[in-house]
């Protein structure tokens, strides 16, 4: 790249080759090729200072809430015991993160020690998060040329942006109560329910239903009883994201609103779940099958980082995940989230619903979506067994 000094350097060698024809002195010609051996000397300068800088790239936070601001430091070392070298950073990120906007930052690298670059960037979508390009570019010796240290050939770590509770609607409260009021089978627990572990005091958050009312009556204190198979209560959880692409033409920000959409609601589902006792399995595909167990709401972090996990990139068709599964009658619930649903899709439930205890679907929708051919599709789940729920990612959802 250019300098704007390479400019005054064409201008210094018109002036010495017009003094020279005007009055030819050999100092003028000494001069003159003085100045045209300057930008050789500065190229092959510019080899020796490639090797000259060295960069190491680390993260604040592997980790971020959505929202807050994803940090990578640039740390530069200059090996040079001669030469300060100046340096520019071109970020550039995904256009739906900053819509286009080039990202700069320069530092003057003295002698033999290091400097740090910051980047930072506010994030708007969960998921992996990287830099979309870098260019780092040190100014030669004499200032003629900017030079191109390092592009494609930097490994820029990713940094996982994490989903939100879901806290704009009732859905806690709404699937909490279906839980407690037994609308989903409770699996082996409920098989073997006279098959009595131990007995406690009553906590809160524990159901009337354990309650052993004789007993309490001579304790005259609340006990409730445990079973030696409650925590065979279990739920499996997966979801049918949208393919993200981001270097088509099209408008994103609907369909990455839904994306995060269904992240939060897939991790307030799994919050409720873990607090009335059941055992979570989240299985996703990145690109392989990644499986994560939690059984004690302190887990929850597990499940909440494989959902950051999930690439924009659809790895796996949701058709070829759901026959990938292996399940049998032990299994007390699947628990579904969908942006879309077909004839293919009704298919796979239908095997699926015969082989479980119960399923629950959520089918998220934006403003757009047809409703007559989406209501049509519910008749066709709920006579299958399958419990639907209809989430608008542009509305304040009420659930009954």
């Amino acid at each position: 790249m250019i300098r704007p000094r390479f400019i005054f350097w064409l201008l210094a060698i018109f002036t010495c080759f017009l003094f020279n024809n005007l009055a030819q002195h050999i100092i003028m010609m000494i001069l003159m090729v003085l100045l045209l051996m300057l930008p050789i000397f500065s190229v092959i300068h510019s080899f020796w200072m490639k090797r000259k800088i060295s960069v190491n790239i680390s993260v604040k936070n592997e980790y971020i809430n959505r929202g807050q601001n994803a940090v990578w430091d640039f740390n530069f070392k200059n090996l040079s015991k001669m030469q300060a070298i100046y340096i520019q950073i071109v970020a550039r990120f995904p256009e739906i993160i900053n819509k286009g906007k080039t990202l700069k930052a320069e530092v003057l690298i003295p002698q033999h020690s290091t400097r740090t670059i910051r980047i930072s960037a506010k994030t708007a979508y969960s998921g992996p998060f990287n830099i979309n390009d870098i260019s780092v570019y040190a100014n030669d010796i004499f200032g003629f040329f900017r030079i191109k240290l390092f592009s494609k050939d930097l490994e820029i770590p990713d940094i996982i942006v994490l989903p939100k509770e879901d806290s704009s609607s009732n859905y806690k409260k709404y699937l909490s109560n279906q839980l407690e009021a037994g609308e989903f089978p409770a699996g082996k627990s409920q098989i073997l329910l006279d098959e009595i572990d131990r007995f406690r005091s009553m906590e809160p958050g524990d159901s009337l239903k354990l309650i052993h009312w004789k007993l309490s009556a001579r304790m005259q204190d609340w006990i409730v009883k445990e079973f030696d198979k409650e925590d065979d209560r279990s739920v499996t959880v997966l979801l049918n994201l949208p393919e993200i692409k981001f270097d088509s033409n099209q408008d994103l920000s609907n369909i990455l609103k839904m994306r995060n959409f269904i992240l939060d609601h897939a991790y307030t589902a799994m919050q409720i779940f873990l607090s009335n006792r059941a055992t979570v399995r989240l299985k996703t595909y990145q690109p392989e099958r990644v499986e994560e167990e939690a059984i004690h709401m302190d887990e929850i972090d597990l499940l909440k980082k494989q959902l950051a996990f999930i690439p924009f990139e659809k790895v796996v068709d949701f058709n070829e995940q759901l026959a990938d599964e292996q399940y049998d009658n032990e299994q007390n619930l699947i628990y579904l989230l969908t942006y879309q649903v077909d004839d293919a899709l009704i298919a796979q439930l239908k095997n699926l619903r015969a082989k479980i205890g119960a399923m629950l679907l959520v089918y998220v929708i934006d403003q757009e979506a047809n409703m007559d051919l989406i209501q049509n599709q519910i008749k066709q789940l709920t006579t299958l067994g399958i419990n639907v729920e209809i989430a608008k990612t542009h509305e304040v959802n009420v659930y009954e």
